[in-house]
């Protein structure tokens, strides 16, 4: 991109504002939504576990092997004990279920930001060598956590060694937040979102006009 296309951010934001103020609170809901949903799992895990482990005393406890038997060919036949094990460990799989369908749509939602962002540099500062560097979290400045926080996003997937860049900014990171240090297994978007604290659209404007002009 030449300096002449380059667009001023001021420009840049007024054209994306309309999507961007719909995409934060839809992400901020999806977010709450998302943390219902992992109360949920660990309720329903955590009673299933209850069963299974109120089963296993029994069977430690039974004085003689007629006992042991009951209590085992009850654990594994159509009875109470085990038709509410199978129900509370089928809950807790369906939970988990929309928990990870959430998640897709929580991260999808975080990266699109992202994206928003990081286009937004490109389009008003060109390569990123030329993008300013203002206010910092850490060690590391705003359009740093912006290029490699969307980059990590969009590839993390692909298998490939991260760039160097990427690395060192996820691991200066994760000296503020163990969580990104997990730059290699999972996409990070909403946690980037949350570390920058875009929690309105005026939280994301500000970051990128307080980035400067052409």
């Amino acid at each position: 991109m030449t300096a002449s296309s380059r667009i001023p951010m001021s420009d840049y934001l007024r054209e994306i504002k309309y999507a961007v103020e719909h995409i934060v609170p839809t992400l901020w809901h999806e977010r709450e939504e998302l943390r219902e949903l992992e109360g949920k799992v660990e309720v329903a895990a955590a009673r299933a576990m209850e069963v299974c482990r109120r089963a296993n005393f029994a069977m430690l406890s039974s004085e003689d092997a007629d006992d042991l038997l009951i209590t085992h060919w009850m654990m594994n036949h159509d009875t109470p004990p085990n038709r509410e094990w199978h129900h509370l460990s089928a809950e807790a799989d369906h939970f988990r279920a929309r928990l990870a369908a959430r998640a897709f749509s929580t991260s999808a939602l975080a990266g699109a930001l992202l994206q928003y962002a990081k286009q937004g540099m490109s389009a008003a500062y060109g390569a990123p060598g030329n993008w300013p560097e203002v206010r910092k979290i850490g060690d590391v400045s705003v359009s740093v956590i912006i290029r490699h926080g969307r980059n990590q996003a969009m590839h993390w997937e692909e298998g490939k060694d991260p760039h160097a860049g990427l690395v060192e900014c996820f691991e200066k990171l994760a000296e503020l937040d163990p969580v990104f240090s997990k730059y290699r297994e999972r996409s990070l978007a909403m946690e980037v979102v949350d570390l920058l604290g875009w929690k309105e659209y005026a939280d994301f404007e500000r970051d990128l006009l307080g980035l400067g002009e052409d």
